[in-house]
């Protein structure tokens, strides 16, 4: 597998990231990672010459629905934690990864600053990201950013964070974020749905090692129960 820096390129994967200035939280409750997750949805168009409604996404947090509009990109897969984000993304239009990033980030900052009385940057300057390639690249990128909360030993069921590994298992409830087609071909390159759970615990544990963390079989399967 490798990963590389380059410039964005349509029908191209990359592993898109950021944190918050100083490694501060940019989610500080559920409402927080909810309204991030919408955005993911309805600021995912191509609204090329039509005004960007941030003042509504700032007064409330409800889903906006937008029809028959191109999409910027295809979401793959995504891990948010209390002070950083994850994604895997496709680019689908040109410079849809940077006009996409470029409304999210500006979404959520203005939200998190009018809700917890704050100004000035909340990201650690521009996001980054890093084209995937290789043989399996994407399966294993995938598994680094679904379980990517395993890495830093957060426990999901206690803690501010929320993961498209349910969503590869068929286990969530709920809309989906991903885009179904581009989530079944990765999961479709290792095999069924239990042969990616078993796939996402061997390459996770690989990530933990190279990280110096022990991880447990137990402490996996405590995560798929």
């Amino acid at each position: 597998m490798a990963i590389r820096k380059t410039t964005f390129v349509e029908d191209q994967y990359y592993h898109v990231f950021n944190r918050g200035v100083d490694k501060r939280s940019i989610f500080k409750d559920t409402k927080d990672i909810q309204y991030f997750l919408n955005r993911l949805s309805d600021l995912n168009i191509d609204d090329s010459g039509t005004k960007f409604t941030t003042q509504r996404f700032k007064r409330k947090g409800e889903k906006i629905h937008f029809l028959d509009q191109q999409k910027l990109v295809s979401i793959v897969a995504y891990c948010l934690l209390p002070n950083h984000y994850h994604l895997i993304l496709k680019q689908e239009s040109e410079n849809g990864i940077s006009k996409f990033m470029q409304k999210l980030g500006t979404s959520h900052t203005m939200y998190f600053n009018a809700k917890y009385k704050r100004s000035g940057s909340l990201f650690q300057g521009k996001f980054k990201a890093n084209m995937i390639d290789g043989d399996f690249g994407l399966p294993v990128l995938s598994v680094y950013v679904n379980l990517n909360y395993i890495h830093h030993k957060i426990n999901p069921k206690t803690s501010l964070v929320k993961s498209s590994i349910f969503e590869y298992l068929g286990s969530e409830s709920g809309e989906y974020i991903c885009n179904k087609n581009e989530l079944n071909a990765v999961v479709g390159e290792i095999g069924s749905r239990n042969d990616y759970q078993i796939f996402a615990k061997q390459t996770s544990k690989v990530f933990g090692n190279n990280k110096g963390l022990i991880i447990k079989d137990t402490d996996m399967d405590k995560i798929f129960e």
